[in-house]
């Protein structure tokens, strides 16, 4: 529970790109107060706070992630550091009692999967994973739209992460190898199959993949296309890939049986979608729909919102992510994005993986039994 001045005590564990974001999001949270950081290199953590133009004048950096375990002023770990780190880190952090903010991936094989997933049972702690695109306006709408009915029973889900990912990114020297990225998917690709399940609805019950490697650099394969059986006799598909020249493409696609969802465009065959019931019905301020038409001269709806189309994580809803996770410790609620739903995503990623690795042999799902 709080303990300063009535505020969760926060702890952030890697002071880098993407915690960056986490910090401003907790400074911006009225629950909330960064107490610690944590970083392999002090001098460089104040660097960076300089640089991302943070100010955090009470909190304390060390060097040692066993002192903020230790500390009574922190309720909250934010663990932001290479991927190969999340494992020890989470299960360390859940053992001392502290709530967890996870960034992906949440474990790099099953063994680490299940020891996340075990260690957070016996402490009974809250937990968030950073599929924050979730909160992104245009794939919350895009689940409405699936929920409420307007494109029927999904009979296609597609999704893809397309970013051209080099030198430039200030992870490169771990997230090249197989020892801390590891793959595509679990590096990067891994929000496009959470999106396919949480748009969709629908799990994954079989997946056959296949990859490829062009970026030089990389210890693994740098593209990826999986299939996969969803629940419901479905189908879905998910492409990974750091190969291709064009900017960073996040897309979403749901086909049902009523309409479709390509992109920011609804489209139908026999029975239109009323534009005005549409709109009327849809609860999202800062989503707006407007009658278009495609190519060819036939009737769609335009979906004008905010898009998950940048690879900056300036642009990722963050806010909204910490937040909820804020909110669900007060109330000791569960959060919608915790480390039970986010073990699913992994394991479909793990899944493609392996059966890439085999040629595309199909690989069946769940991999880990509950």
């Amino acid at each position: 529970m709080p303990t300063i001045d009535r505020k969760l005590g926060v702890a952030v564990c890697g002071v880098g790109w993407c915690a960056s974001q986490h910090i401003a999001a907790f400074l911006r949270n009225p629950h909330t107060q960064v107490t610690w950081l944590c970083a392999r290199d002090a001098a460089r953590a104040t660097a960076n706070l300089e640089k991302y133009g943070l100010r955090v004048p009470n909190a304390r950096i060390t060097t040692r992630y066993e002192d903020l375990l230790g500390a009574p002023d922190v309720d909250l770990v934010s663990i932001a550091t290479p991927n190969h780190l999340h494992a020890d880190e989470a299960v360390a952090a859940a053992a001392a009692g502290k709530h967890l903010l996870l960034e992906k991936p949440t474990g790099l094989d099953t063994a680490e999967l299940v020891r996340i997933r075990d260690a957070v049972r016996r402490a009974g702690v809250r937990t968030i994973v950073s599929f924050e695109l979730r909160y992104n306006p245009y794939l919350r709408f895009a689940r409405w739209l699936r929920t409420a009915g307007w494109l029927g029973d999904i009979r296609f889900a597609r999704t893809q992460y397309l970013s051209r990912v080099t030198d430039w990114y200030s992870g490169w020297n771990w997230v090249r190898t197989r020892a801390s990225g590891r793959s595509h998917l679990l590096a990067a690709g891994c929000h496009a199959v959470d999106a396919l399940r949480w748009c969709s609805g629908l799990e994954p019950i079989a997946v056959s993949a296949l990859h490829t490697r062009f970026t030089e650099g990389y210890e693994y394969p740098t593209s990826i296309v999986a299939n996969m059986t969803l629940e419901r006799s479905a189908l879905g598909h998910v492409t990974s890939s750091t190969d291709f020249m064009l900017p960073y493409t996040f897309l979403v696609e749901l086909m049902g049986d009523r309409a479709t969802l390509r992109q920011d465009v609804l489209q139908w065959l026999d029975q239109p979608v009323d534009v005005a019931a549409l709109a009327a019905a849809n609860p999202f301020s800062d989503v707006s729909l407007e009658p278009a038409s495609d190519e060819s001269g036939r009737p769609v709806i335009r979906i004008r919102c905010v898009m998950p189309d940048s690879a900056d994580v300036a642009h990722h809803p963050f806010q909204a992510e910490i937040d909820e996770l804020v909110a669900c410790i007060l109330e000791d609620r569960e959060t919608s994005i915790s480390v039970f739903d986010a073990q699913k995503t992994m394991e479909v990623c793990l899944a493609a993986d392996r059966s890439a690795e085999h040629d595309g042999q199909p690989i069946a799902l769940p991999l880990i039994a509950d």
